[in-house]
């Protein structure tokens, strides 16, 4: 018993001194995607396909092709995750951090989750529309708007488009909420499969060159 005290004790001051330590870990600046957004864009004349083709490239030029993933199509899958779902693609993904395009033409709906790490959704196309308990109307998101959402607060949200989504904390802790809907509802293991080998393909990567 006396043992069990002890570690309820260290364990929230080992996790304070390592979520302190986290943010040093961070490569990515929300206003810098922002910026490169709104130039891809502009650039994009309307065509979605060319607007995330420009983007990645800005990106890989700013932050490093190490860091940075291609547009490569075989990499695309679905993510069903909160009730919503659509097709993303990882550009980064590692402990303190991940990058991904994420989105639909369709139009899908679903909560956001709640999760140990802020979220910034710059949209590329389309729009989002946002619900926070208690508001009676939406907060509505378009092309080279941010919409950013703290750690451990939750929204419901609307999205027709597609988006540049920054994650910044505790990646692994919000794996599961991506994954729970494959056992619940879809069936699609082949999918899971796929998200689990390209996530941890990637954090290893990033971790084998230091990037936590």
């Amino acid at each position: 018993m006396k043992t069990l005290h002890l570690i309820l004790l260290v364990l929230p001051v080992i996790f304070y001194y390592l979520d302190a330590l986290l943010p040093k870990g961070y490569i990515f600046d929300p206003v810098k995607l922002q910026e490169l957004s709104k130039i891809s864009i502009e650039t994009g004349n309307g065509n979605t396909t060319q607007v995330m083709s420009n983007l990645v490239a800005l990106l890989q030029e700013e932050y490093g092709s190490q860091h940075v993933n291609g547009m490569e199509m075989d990499k695309w899958f679905f993510n069903n995750a909160g009730g919503a779902m659509g097709s993303m693609l990882i550009l980064h993904a590692s402990i303190s951090e991940y990058l991904i395009l994420f989105g639909t033409p369709l139009g899908t709906e679903g909560h956001s989750g709640v999760h140990l790490a802020h979220d910034y959704f710059t949209i590329l196309s389309g729009e989002q529309m946002r619900l926070a308990p208690g508001e009676i109307e939406p907060t509505v998101f378009r092309p080279g708007d941010q919409n950013y959402l703290p750690r451990g607060e939750a929204t419901q949200y609307v999205l027709n488009g597609w988006a540049l989504e920054l994650a910044q904390g505790w990646i692994p802790s919000m794996l599961p909420f991506g994954f729970l809907d494959t056992f619940t509802s879809t069936l699609d293991f082949y999918n899971l499969w796929k998200t689990v080998y390209l996530t941890g393909v990637n954090m290893v990567g990033q971790l084998l060159i230091g990037k936590i």
